[in-house]
Protein backbone atom coordinates (compact mmCIF):
# COMPACT_ATOMS: atom_id res chain seq x y z
CA UNK A 1 0.00 0.00 0.00
CA UNK A 2 3.20 2.23 0.60
CA UNK A 3 4.60 1.68 -2.90
CA UNK A 4 1.22 3.03 -4.27
CA UNK A 5 1.30 6.29 -2.66
CA UNK A 6 5.00 6.71 -3.18
CA UNK A 7 4.53 6.88 -6.87
CA UNK A 8 2.38 9.51 -7.54
CA UNK A 9 4.43 11.64 -4.91
CA UNK A 10 7.68 11.67 -7.22
CA UNK A 11 5.22 12.16 -10.19
CA UNK A 12 3.86 15.32 -8.52
CA UNK A 13 7.68 16.71 -7.32
CA UNK A 14 8.78 15.89 -11.36
CA UNK A 15 5.86 18.19 -12.81
CA UNK A 16 6.60 21.02 -9.90
CA UNK A 17 9.96 20.88 -11.05
CA UNK A 18 9.29 21.10 -14.93
CA UNK A 19 6.04 23.85 -14.17
CA UNK A 20 9.02 25.73 -12.02
CA UNK A 21 11.77 25.53 -14.58
CA UNK A 22 9.39 27.03 -17.41
CA UNK A 23 8.16 29.62 -14.95
CA UNK A 24 11.60 31.16 -14.11
CA UNK A 25 12.78 30.30 -17.75
CA UNK A 26 9.49 33.00 -18.83
CA UNK A 27 10.18 35.00 -16.46
CA UNK A 28 13.91 35.25 -17.50
CA UNK A 29 13.07 36.28 -20.94
CA UNK A 30 10.85 39.00 -19.85
CA UNK A 31 13.37 40.95 -17.83
CA UNK A 32 16.07 40.22 -20.42
CA UNK A 33 13.42 41.78 -22.95
CA UNK A 34 12.16 45.08 -20.85
CA UNK A 35 16.00 45.87 -20.24
CA UNK A 36 16.52 45.94 -23.93
CA UNK A 37 13.73 48.11 -24.30
CA UNK A 38 14.22 50.47 -21.33
CA UNK A 39 18.26 50.51 -22.94
CA UNK A 40 17.25 50.83 -26.56
CA UNK A 41 15.07 54.71 -26.76
CA UNK A 42 12.89 54.75 -29.50
CA UNK A 43 13.62 57.60 -32.16
CA UNK A 44 11.61 60.80 -31.86
CA UNK A 45 8.78 60.88 -34.46
CA UNK A 46 9.93 62.59 -37.89
CA UNK A 47 13.36 63.34 -36.92
CA UNK A 48 16.59 62.07 -39.09
CA UNK A 49 19.49 60.66 -37.24
CA UNK A 50 21.83 61.06 -39.89
CA UNK A 51 23.85 64.20 -40.43
CA UNK A 52 25.78 64.60 -43.24
CA UNK A 53 27.52 67.45 -43.34
CA UNK A 54 29.45 69.60 -40.70
CA UNK A 55 30.11 73.25 -40.24
CA UNK A 56 33.56 74.69 -39.57
CA UNK A 57 34.07 77.63 -37.77
CA UNK A 58 37.10 80.38 -37.33
CA UNK A 59 37.76 80.16 -33.65
CA UNK A 60 36.26 84.17 -33.40
CA UNK A 61 33.50 82.96 -35.40
CA UNK A 62 33.70 85.27 -37.94
CA UNK A 63 33.82 82.68 -41.09
CA UNK A 64 32.12 79.18 -41.72
CA UNK A 65 32.42 76.84 -44.29
CA UNK A 66 30.11 73.97 -43.92
CA UNK A 67 31.75 70.37 -45.76
CA UNK A 68 30.34 67.01 -46.61
CA UNK A 69 31.26 64.38 -43.51
CA UNK A 70 32.47 61.99 -46.33
CA UNK A 71 35.89 63.91 -46.91
CA UNK A 72 36.76 62.91 -43.05
CA UNK A 73 37.59 66.41 -42.22
CA UNK A 74 38.39 67.67 -38.72
CA UNK A 75 40.08 71.03 -37.07
CA UNK A 76 43.64 71.38 -37.09
CA UNK A 77 46.12 73.44 -35.08
CA UNK A 78 49.54 74.27 -36.71
CA UNK A 79 49.75 77.18 -35.00
CA UNK A 80 49.89 79.51 -38.21
CA UNK A 81 47.80 82.77 -39.07
CA UNK A 82 44.78 80.45 -40.67
CA UNK A 83 41.12 81.39 -39.81
CA UNK A 84 40.77 78.21 -40.54
CA UNK A 85 42.51 75.03 -40.86
CA UNK A 86 41.34 71.76 -41.62
CA UNK A 87 42.82 68.06 -42.69
CA UNK A 88 41.61 64.69 -43.41
CA UNK A 89 43.49 61.29 -42.83
CA UNK A 90 44.08 61.00 -46.70
CA UNK A 91 46.15 63.74 -46.66
CA UNK A 92 43.42 66.74 -47.97
CA UNK A 93 43.96 69.66 -46.32
CA UNK A 94 41.92 72.96 -46.12
CA UNK A 95 43.35 76.59 -45.15
CA UNK A 96 41.05 79.28 -44.62
CA UNK A 97 43.40 82.76 -44.23
CA UNK A 98 42.67 86.51 -44.78
CA UNK A 99 44.58 89.67 -45.56
CA UNK A 100 43.58 93.36 -45.50
CA UNK A 101 43.12 94.39 -49.54
CA UNK A 102 45.97 95.55 -50.48
CA UNK A 103 45.05 99.49 -51.89
CA UNK A 104 45.68 100.85 -55.34
CA UNK A 105 46.34 97.09 -56.83
CA UNK A 106 44.17 95.13 -58.77
CA UNK A 107 43.26 91.50 -57.04
CA UNK A 108 44.76 89.73 -60.25
CA UNK A 109 47.87 91.55 -59.74
CA UNK A 110 47.84 90.46 -56.46
CA UNK A 111 47.03 86.66 -57.13
CA UNK A 112 50.23 86.67 -59.79
CA UNK A 113 52.08 88.61 -57.02
CA UNK A 114 51.09 85.94 -54.87
CA UNK A 115 51.97 83.07 -57.61
CA UNK A 116 55.16 83.86 -57.88
CA UNK A 117 56.18 84.30 -54.28
CA UNK A 118 54.94 80.81 -53.06
CA UNK A 119 56.19 78.75 -56.00
CA UNK A 120 59.54 80.10 -54.63
CA UNK A 121 58.82 77.65 -51.52
CA UNK A 122 58.22 74.35 -54.05
CA UNK A 123 61.45 72.87 -56.11
CA UNK A 124 59.37 70.53 -57.59
CA UNK A 125 56.20 71.88 -59.35
CA UNK A 126 54.23 71.23 -62.73
CA UNK A 127 51.10 71.81 -64.57
CA UNK A 128 51.31 75.47 -63.17
CA UNK A 129 47.89 77.40 -64.46
CA UNK A 130 47.53 81.11 -65.26
CA UNK A 131 45.07 82.93 -62.68
CA UNK A 132 41.79 82.88 -63.74
CA UNK A 133 39.34 85.06 -62.50
CA UNK A 134 36.38 83.37 -60.78
CA UNK A 135 32.60 84.88 -59.32
CA UNK A 136 31.63 83.27 -56.56
CA UNK A 137 28.53 84.49 -55.10
CA UNK A 138 28.34 87.87 -56.92
CA UNK A 139 32.53 88.23 -55.75
CA UNK A 140 35.39 88.78 -57.68
CA UNK A 141 38.14 85.82 -57.06
CA UNK A 142 40.71 84.15 -59.26
CA UNK A 143 42.69 80.79 -58.48
CA UNK A 144 45.54 79.08 -59.83
CA UNK A 145 46.98 75.87 -59.66
CA UNK A 146 49.79 73.24 -59.74
CA UNK A 147 51.35 69.95 -58.93
CA UNK A 148 53.74 69.51 -56.73
CA UNK A 149 55.98 66.62 -55.27
CA UNK A 150 56.22 66.57 -51.45
CA UNK A 151 59.48 64.45 -50.76
CA UNK A 152 58.39 63.86 -46.52
CA UNK A 153 55.59 61.86 -48.13
CA UNK A 154 56.52 61.36 -51.65
CA UNK A 155 54.14 61.43 -53.18
CA UNK A 156 52.54 64.02 -56.12
CA UNK A 157 50.20 66.60 -54.92
CA UNK A 158 47.40 69.32 -56.29
CA UNK A 159 47.07 72.58 -54.98
CA UNK A 160 44.44 75.10 -55.78
CA UNK A 161 44.71 78.64 -54.67
CA UNK A 162 41.58 80.92 -54.28
CA UNK A 163 41.56 84.15 -53.87
CA UNK A 164 38.38 85.86 -52.70
CA UNK A 165 37.57 89.64 -52.48
CA UNK A 166 34.40 90.53 -50.02
CA UNK A 167 34.25 94.04 -49.53
CA UNK A 168 38.06 95.45 -48.12
CA UNK A 169 39.54 91.83 -47.03
CA UNK A 170 40.65 89.26 -49.36
CA UNK A 171 40.23 85.65 -48.47
CA UNK A 172 42.43 83.69 -49.47
CA UNK A 173 41.76 79.23 -49.67
CA UNK A 174 44.75 77.11 -50.23
CA UNK A 175 43.00 73.18 -50.85
CA UNK A 176 45.69 69.87 -51.44
CA UNK A 177 45.26 66.84 -52.11
CA UNK A 178 47.03 63.96 -53.42
CA UNK A 179 47.30 64.09 -57.28
CA UNK A 180 46.12 60.11 -57.65
CA UNK A 181 42.51 61.37 -55.47
CA UNK A 182 42.06 64.34 -58.25
CA UNK A 183 38.83 62.44 -59.77
CA UNK A 184 37.15 61.91 -55.83
CA UNK A 185 38.25 65.81 -54.73
CA UNK A 186 36.90 67.47 -57.82
CA UNK A 187 34.21 69.44 -56.46
CA UNK A 188 35.77 70.13 -53.36
CA UNK A 189 37.36 73.90 -54.27
CA UNK A 190 33.54 74.17 -55.58
CA UNK A 191 31.94 72.80 -52.44
CA UNK A 192 34.63 75.19 -50.21
CA UNK A 193 33.82 78.07 -51.77
CA UNK A 194 29.69 78.03 -52.10
CA UNK A 195 29.63 77.11 -48.25
CA UNK A 196 31.60 79.42 -47.57
CA UNK A 197 29.84 82.30 -45.26
CA UNK A 198 31.00 85.31 -43.22
CA UNK A 199 29.45 85.46 -39.80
Amino acid sequence: MDEFYDEPRKLNIKKVIIISTIFVLILIILIVWIAKKISTPAPAPNVEITETSTIFSSNDKSVSVELSNTLGLKNYNSGLDYLIELRSDNNLDIFISKKEIFPNKSLQDVVNADKLAFLEKFENYSNLSDAKELNVNGNQAYTYSFHYLDKNLNQAFYLQIVWLQIGDIYYIFDIEFPLDDLVFNTNVVTDVLSNFRIN
